[in-house]
């Protein structure tokens, strides 16, 4: 442990006398009654997060801190946020405290989804495998020319009425047990999901929805922008709007032509609802297995100047403005936002 803190010591002294920023990544500004992968902060939290924010740092744009780092000299304790995926609530909820505190910010769009009652592919997941009621015992799904089969029988033993709702509406993916054998298909099919195309997932879902026997009607609160928002979202120059592909592919599984198709047609597309160019981009999911250097090779002929993943903490001056790290923020209460922004700017 001894060496260990040695050898991280010169890199935390280095960051204590350079510049740093911080991009901070939210995708929804909602209060939920469920929420598995954790996507949400409620408008009380983002509310507190930007009064933070506003007080101790210093919250810039992303085309200011693309500027601060051309010029090399990034503003002490920069902070920029940015929203990934493109949900109604943005312009709803996160726009008005974002206008409040007059912090700037980046709504990355999945511009396929625009105006659409369809829910994503995760959302609409839950929706028909966590919500019902009651699901047949048995499903049987064809994956990637591979099958699959799920026992969803509950034992009635093991279920307490009382008390359940509760656990199984605050459950989420990062626990370790699951309330239910749906629970556990959840998981399973999405990480089945994930990596194959928007037509492939498309299909999945709708054996899913016929076999639950749930409406494909998506929810109200999981729908994306209108056409109508994201251009009251893009007015003024508080908010930028950048663009997250076609469908939300997981681009570095699919091949360059596809990769090609998602990027280039998700930004024309975008600009063709704003009539303006967009310069900014953000990769889905954005871990470093979710992208790949010919995803980034494309994302440049394409005319972006800046694309954001979700990874890392705080960058530097010198950090690829093709591969900008951020770091995801939760649903979390002040106390633990101030904790989390002090240890990322090593405080």
């Amino acid at each position: 442990m001894g060496i260990r803190r040695l050898i991280q010591l010169p890199e935390q002294i280095w960051k204590k006398f350079h510049s740093q920023g911080l991009i901070l990544l939210y995708h929804r500004v909602a209060t939920l009654d469920t929420d598995p992968q954790l996507l949400s902060v409620t408008p009380e939290h983002f509310s507190r997060h930007l009064e933070y924010l506003s007080e101790y740092y210093n919250p810039i744009s992303l085309s200011e801190l693309q500027r601060a780092m051309e010029v090399g000299k990034i503003p002490d304790k920069s902070v920029v946020v940015t929203f990934d995926d493109g949900y109604a609530d943005n312009f709803q909820n996160a726009k008005p405290i974002l206008e409040k505190y007059g912090i700037p910010a980046t709504v990355f769009v999945t511009s396929g989804y625009v105006g659409s009652e369809r829910e994503f592919w995760w959302d609409d997941l839950e929706r028909l495998l966590l919500l019902p009621d009651q699901l047949p015992d048995q499903l049987e799904l064809t994956i990637n020319g591979k099958t699959w089969n799920w026992d969803l029988t509950r034992d009635p033993e093991k279920i307490i009425k009382q008390g359940h709702e509760t656990k199984s509406k605050s459950w989420n993916v990062t626990l370790s047990s699951d309330p239910d054998p749906q629970y556990t298909v959840y998981r399973d099919l999405h990480k089945l999901l994930k990596p194959i195309s928007h037509e492939e997932q498309e299909s999945i879902l709708s054996i899913l929805a016929e076999w639950s026997g749930v409406s494909g009607t998506g929810r109200a609160t999981h729908r994306s922008l209108s056409l109508k928002e994201l251009n009251q979202l893009d007015r003024g120059r508080l908010i930028e709007i950048g663009a997250h592909t076609m469908t939300h592919s997981m681009l570095s599984m699919q091949p360059e032509a596809a990769q090609k198709e998602e990027i280039i047609q998700g930004k024309l597309s975008l600009e063709r609802m704003l009539g303006h160019q967009v310069h900014t981009f953000s990769y889905p999911y954005g871990g470093k297995i979710d992208f790949n250097k010919t995803t980034v090779k494309i994302v440049r002929k394409a005319g972006i100047d800046t694309a954001c993943a979700n990874y890392g903490s705080t960058f530097i001056k010198k950090v690829d403005p093709y591969r900008l790290p951020r770091v995801l923020v939760r649903d979390w209460d002040l106390q633990v936002f101030s904790y989390n922004i002090g240890k990322w700017f090593n405080e």
